[in-house]
């Protein structure tokens, strides 16, 4: 019974997310199709949640229909004409569980008469719901009455109980906490409900009774009143903080999927703002457990925001917050797999963020940390396939991590034991078929580094086929996103292998999809830079092609979007090394006014050096742009007669690509072989170049290798 409430929890969640109040649900007016799908009717009564902007004419229709509603199934709030909030529909649905699990209204029976049922609603405190059937006159014999309320004794007494509290405060703020609440209890997980405290019931019976305490001694009622109230006043702090975190948690969470579609993220900035200085002003050692999640949750999502945004240092201090929380909560329970399991989520954001401003060895660090967890959960537990879905994710980042620092073999080993982990647990779980994919895809990035550019290929073909299979894959932007960059790896690696027609048709195919993809959402800056670099990879294949014109506009649309993205946040390497660096090769290839001058070259190997000496180091392919721009500087020294000054630009770009080349990457033995020829060691560039013959790399790069190291020896192009 359970199992099938939360699917009208489904439901309703839907409704308010999209901001939209049910006020009237009962039995009859939900519906379970012959497909078992639940379905909400009458939403005649239902009320948009506008801000103060609406009309003065519908503003007084929906006042008019506030005061419209079932009775045995009304809060307390409708009843006596108050606001009416998400919390308004939690208590209906309360109520409906309580005569779900129980066979009895919680607070008036359904013959009393109206007044009563009003009365019973506003004052009666309902009775347990295990108690409730137990005392159950109709629900049947008593040992089976016992086996009934002793199953529902405990987590599904207290969840109830929150959903019926008189205080819309006091209950969860929407459809989705109380599902999250009830998927926890199926789950044998913590959950957030608790019984009432003491003083909330002292408080409540005062607030009955008055007279009859009254009628006590004056001196055992100052004190019960003393204690009560100071108990009562600590136990509404507790539960307005619960309110005001559960609705933080609404806004940031799933009010946050309705605005992204439409690009409408900066909405929650404000939120954001607030909701960190609500968490700066707390003590977390003197927060229960229960907060300190509902601290790092938000946490969580604040980071998720501001990195979107690009706000890569913001992030990174909210996500380190987060891991402080986190951190905390295992300290207390060591052996409780869920605070384990947060706090490796904490590890897994400050790591990533670590990656994402080029600082590899921390990213490192972090998720061998993160690994470390989840192999503590598996080993807590190790027929539970969330946890084998964490040490998944675990040897998959590591192997990222791997790949970015050139160590491509260790890196391809660690991306087929993750495709293997992920095989498994599709059969059992068939919605992770997308990390399946992705994974797929960081297969053929290791194999391309290593140099296996066929294999490479049929890993991005078997990604892309994985993904369009997903359900309903055409709608959801992450497998879009994917689907782009799966594309965009393609142009690359045909590129790569000398085939441009095939990679121009695939670099516009990745440019159309993140054009749309971005259109959905205009502030997520993540988005942006990706279509920024699929853009670079097809200026680079029209510049091969002969399309000047062409490979100029996408030059320039490339030139205004790192713009963009370096003035969110300067610090990027993607975006200052990566980014700046392609656009200033692919504008000396064009060879067109206004050309990139010296200055602007040193200017860029300037950052490159910043960012190196400030703990940022380069990945493979940073080094190889920040070597080729060296080498194009060089390039106009000698031109301007200062061959000592080209010669130190020369031998620096060899240096720098020394150490990728000995790994055996064929881009960089390709450019050092470049560097070779302009220092005059004809001999190694031509050594080189042979190492390279032999594979099927047949990049422009090397198309003019060849024609330099012809030039060279004096003899016709064709032979290295």
């Amino acid at each position: 019974r359970v199992r099938l409430f939360l699917d009208v929890l489904a439901a309703v969640a839907h409704a308010h997310n999209r901001l939209i109040l049910h006020r009237d649900l009962k039995p009859s007016n939900i519906l379970v199709t012959a497909a078992g799908e639940v379905k909400l009717l009458d939403f005649g009564i239902a009320k948009l949640l506008h801000d103060a902007t609406v009309p003065a004419a519908a503003t007084e229709i929906t006042k008019a229909a506030g005061r419209a509603f079932t009775l045995q199934y009304a809060a307390p709030e409708q009843l006596q004409d108050g606001d009416v909030t998400t919390a308004t529909d939690v208590y209906a649905l309360g109520v409906l569980l309580y005569v779900l699990l129980g066979g009895v209204h919680p607070t008036a029976a359904f013959t009393t008469a109206p007044l009563d049922q009003m009365r019973a609603v506003i004052e009666a405190e309902p009775k347990r719901l295990s108690d409730a059937v137990l005392l159950n006159s109709a629900g049947g014999a008593a040992a089976v009455k016992l086996k009934q309320a002793r199953a529902l004794r405990g987590d599904l007494d207290n969840i109830v109980a929150r959903a019926l509290k008189k205080a819309p405060t006091a209950r969860y703020a929407n459809a989705a906490l109380l599902a999250d609440d009830l998927r926890r209890y199926l789950n044998d997980e913590p959950v957030t409900a608790r019984p009432d405290a003491i003083g909330y019931r002292s408080a409540k019976s005062l607030r009955r009774h008055r007279l009859g305490v009254a009628a006590g001694s004056v001196v055992v009622l100052a004190l019960t009143v003393g204690i009560g109230a100071a108990l009562w006043e600590a136990n509404e702090a507790r539960q307005q903080r619960v309110q005001a975190e559960g609705l933080i948690e609404f806004m940031l969470g799933d009010l946050r999927k309705k605005l992204q579609p439409v690009g409408r993220l900066d909405v929650l900035d404000a939120v954001g703002a607030q909701a960190l200085a609500y968490y700066a002003a707390q003590d977390a050692g003197r927060l229960d457990a229960d907060s300190l999640g509902r601290r790092a949750r938000a946490l969580h999502l604040i980071g998720e925001i501001a990195e979107r945004r690009g706000s890569l240092d913001e992030a990174l201090r909210v996500f380190q917050r987060a891991a402080d929380s986190t951190a905390e909560l295992m300290a207390r329970y060591p052996q409780d797999g869920q605070r384990i399991f947060d706090h490796a989520q904490s590890v897994y954001w400050v790591g990533y963020m670590a990656r994402q401003r080029g600082q590899v060895p921390d990213a490192e660090a972090s998720f061998r940390k993160y690994q470390e967890l989840a192999q503590q959960l598996t080993r807590l537990d190790p027929n539970k396939l969330d946890w084998r879905i964490e040490t998944a994710y675990a040897a998959q980042n590591l192997g990222v991590v791997y790949l970015e620092s050139s160590r491509s073999a260790q890196a391809l080993k660690a991306f087929v034991e993750t495709r293997d982990a992920w095989a498994g647990i599709v059969e059992a779980r068939p919605e992770h078929g997308f990390e399946l994919g992705n994974t797929w895809g960081w297969i053929a990035k290791a194999r391309e580094a290593l140099g296996e550019f066929d294999a490479a290929l049929d890993a991005q073909r078997t990604k892309i086929d994985v993904l369009r299979k997903l359900p309903d894959a055409d709608k959801n932007r992450i497998v879009q996103r994917h689907l782009a960059i799966a594309a965009s790896e393609l142009a690359r690696l045909q590129l790569a292998l000398g085939r441009y027609p095939l990679a121009g048709r695939a670099g516009q195919d990745a440019v159309d999809k993140f054009e749309v993809l971005v259109a959905t959402d205009r502030a997520n800056a993540e988005w942006l830079a990706q279509m920024t670099l699929a853009r670079v990879i097809l200026a680079e294949i029209q510049l091969a092609l002969g399309e000047r014109a062409a490979a100029s506009a996408s030059l320039d649309r490339v030139a205004a979007d790192t713009v963009r993205l370096r003035s969110t946040d300067g610090t990027r390497n993607k975006w200052n090394i990566t980014l700046l660096g392609s656009l200033l090769l692919h504008r000396l290839a064009l060879a067109e006014s206004p050309a990139p001058q010296r200055q602007d070259l040193e200017a860029y190997l300037a950052t490159v050096e910043s960012a190196v000496s400030g703990g940022k180091p380069l990945d493979a392919e940073q080094t190889r742009i920040a070597s080729a721009v060296e080498l194009a500087l060089g390039d106009l020294l000698a031109r301007d007669a200062q061959p000592a000054a080209a010669r130190g630009h020369w031998q620096g770009a060899a240096e720098r690509l020394q150490a990728t080349a000995d790994r055996g990457e064929l881009p960089s033995m390709t450019l050092l072989a470049q560097a070779r020829l302009r220092l005059g060691a004809k001999a190694g560039a031509r050594s080189l170049a042979q190492r390279i013959e032999v594979s099927l790399y047949r990049h422009p790069a090397y198309a003019e290798l060849r024609q330099r190291l012809a030039a060279a020896a004096g003899a016709a192009p064709g032979t290295p």
